[in-house]
């Protein structure tokens, strides 16, 4: 496949079948069509992003990218990771920075997509991810809700699925009065591309596969995480009630 010359961003959104938690949510289409397409429509409307393609390994999902006029690059079914695969697929594209935007974020904004592009090419950063303010309990409690700390540079210093930093935001008075903010992880990465090869091979020392976040593999890897404040909103569909919450949503808009 040739690809366009002169790419500066790329934005792949790698997609598998094999979600745990929601089967072949990828190909939910009952909004109208699959899932994933959504991320990819709303990665399209980011105006610094050149080109926009699909990373899997699936022919149901090259299918449907196809119809809807994306380019797909096929992927080895052992890539472990999103960032695996993207790391794969972008060996093919010449390019500067890179935007692995998972396929199950479909409401990210294409401003916050244009904040973290604009980043990293204007080498402020070589690897950025997005993160919103939590104030609800239950949320703030939802392993399913990837929560990050950062430092004063507004750089990573953890993630997990644990509502952390701990004693803030336990309790529902706490996080009220917002005595320190609890951030919650948003499903994009930005990378260099120079940095986006190198996630295949980093070393783990376990702690990435314990809280099953791959973002912590880059951080016991020297590799700093700039974290950017939302603008936009957008939530992860992780299971079929995020799902119908989801469609809701849609609704409500249309």
């Amino acid at each position: 496949m040739s690809w366009p010359a002169n790419i500066e961003a790329l934005a792949i959104i790698p997609v598998r079948v094999g979600s745990q938690r929601l089967p072949r949510k990828a190909l939910l289409k009952e909004s109208g069509q699959e899932l994933f397409l959504h991320t990819c429509d709303q990665a399209k409307k980011a105006a610094n992003i050149d080109l926009v393609c699909v990373a899997t390994d699936d022919d149901d999902v090259e299918a449907a990218a196809r119809r809807a006029g994306y380019q797909v690059v096929r992927t080895s079914a052992a890539c472990r990771t999103g960032s695996e695969r993207c790391a794969e697929a972008v060996m093919q594209i010449d390019c500067r920075a890179v935007l692995d935007i998972q396929g199950d974020w479909p409401e990210v904004h294409p401003a916050d997509l244009e904040s973290l592009v604009a980043q990293l090419l204007n080498g402020a950063a070589y690897c950025n991810t997005l993160c919103a303010q939590v104030t609800d309990k239950a949320t703030i409690d939802n392993p399913n809700v990837v929560k990050v700390v950062r430092g004063l540079n507004q750089k990573a210093l953890y993630f997990s699925r644990e509502a952390i930093p701990h004693g803030a935001g336990h309790t529902a008075d706490a996080v009220k009065e917002g005595a320190f903010p609890i951030l919650r992880h948003i499903g994009v990465y930005g990378f260099a591309r120079d940095t986006l090869l190198r996630i295949p091979d980093l070393p783990s020392s376990g702690l990435a596969e314990t809280e099953s976040l791959e973002q912590l593999r880059f951080l016991e890897n020297d590799i700093q995480i700039h974290v950017l404040d939302a603008q936009g909103n957008p939530w992860g569909i992780e299971t079929r009630a995020d799902y119908d919450t989801y469609l809701q949503r849609l609704t409500a808009t249309a």
